[in-house]
């Protein structure tokens, strides 16, 4: 996604135009690392979890760290090490909420625990976790093993939280809502950001702003995920409206429930096993309510926020192509 934003612009600014060349070399070096780091001596795991990372992905982590580290301009730590462990942080994650969702595709292959059941995916998950701990001593003494151990704990807190909600069905508060979206998105988008800040040879404080961009670029981009479940047109790779059938209560689903008396919207929210007629009804009840574009409105904020955030660091390329991405996120300019 970011290095399509960079392209995108490339053709206006010849600076931007050797970033993304740069980033594009950096990011076919970590296909060729992941590549390594999947491998295993039991034929099961190895071709299971390779199939999984090289199915692709944004690379969305790897690359924000790569530009933080940039943005330090002293590069004082390897890099490509760092983005492997980012990309199978998050590749770990996503097979297991494979397993809690019992989702038979992810980017378009088999999910693992349809092939190796639901404990054998479990196991391949922590499998690559472990091989990004692996990595943790190249940075010992950088902050990085500290801030990726803390995030680690909180995408977990998250994950069981999103879990209990859905066992009781309830919506929660606002608030437990925005805990809940930094801890499954934001909080690793920001733990990319100062990472690779850090091993760029900043000092914490330095990287401040550039771990505030990531945390507001996190919320607007769940936030714009959790449009994309009610507004994305087919073919796009998520099913419209599968948050909506599993009972999740996102931010419009959230306005729209407290800004509606419809009694169909609510029958149709309280029922437990929607079909595709009731999602489809349920996604035009939502739209009506004003909801979407109420969202719409918040992403933006954070978005806003996200470029503000960049403000103290000095103009570069860099910084340009992490405004770019938020503006990007927004569908709009501020």
């Amino acid at each position: 996604m970011l290095s399509a934003v960079i392209r995108a612009r490339a053709a206006q600014s010849p600076a931007l135009g050797r970033l993304h060349r740069a980033l594009s070399a950096a990011l076919e070096e970590l296909e060729a690392q992941l590549g390594t780091l999947t491998a295993s001596q039991n034929p099961a795991v190895a071709e299971n979890t390779d199939r999984i990372v090289a199915s692709g992905g944004k690379r969305l982590r790897p690359a924000l760290a790569w530009l933080s580290w940039r943005c330090a301009g002293r590069e004082a730590h390897e890099i490509l090490p760092l983005m492997a462990m980012l990309e199978l942080m998050h590749t770990a994650s996503l097979v297991h909420d494979d397993v809690v969702d019992r989702a038979e595709a992810r980017r378009g292959v088999p999910t693992i625990h349809t092939v190796l059941g639901e404990t054998g995916a479990v196991h391949c998950g922590d499998f690559l976790l472990a091989r990004a701990m692996e990595l943790l001593h190249l940075y010992r003494g950088t902050g990085i093993n500290e801030a990726l151990s803390e995030v680690s704990v909180e995408m977990c807190l998250g994950e069981l939280a999103q879990l209990k909600a859905g066992q009781s069905r309830s919506a929660g508060s606002e608030a437990d809502y925005f805990l809940q979206i930094r801890r499954k998105t934001a909080y690793l988008l920001s733990a990319s950001c100062l990472t690779g800040a850090l091993a760029g040879g900043m000092t914490a404080e330095e990287a401040a702003p550039l771990r505030s961009y990531g945390l507001e670029l996190g919320v607007a981009f769940q936030l714009k995920d959790d449009l994309l479940d009610l507004t994305a047109p087919a073919g796009l790779g998520k099913p419209q409206g599968q948050d909506l059938q599993k009972g999740i209560f996102t931010l419009p689903v959230r306005y729209a429930a407290a800004g509606s008396s419809d009694p169909a919207l609510h029958a149709l929210l309280a029922e437990p096993e929607k079909t595709g007629g009731d999602v489809a009804r349920l996604i035009a009840l939502i739209a009506e309510t004003g909801a979407l574009d109420r969202t719409q409105q918040v992403l933006e904020d954070h978005s806003r926020r996200a470029v503000e955030a960049l403000s103290p660091l000095p103009e570069s390329p860099e910084k340009q192509a992490l405004t770019e991405l938020a503006l990007t996120l927004a569908g709009r300019q501020f």
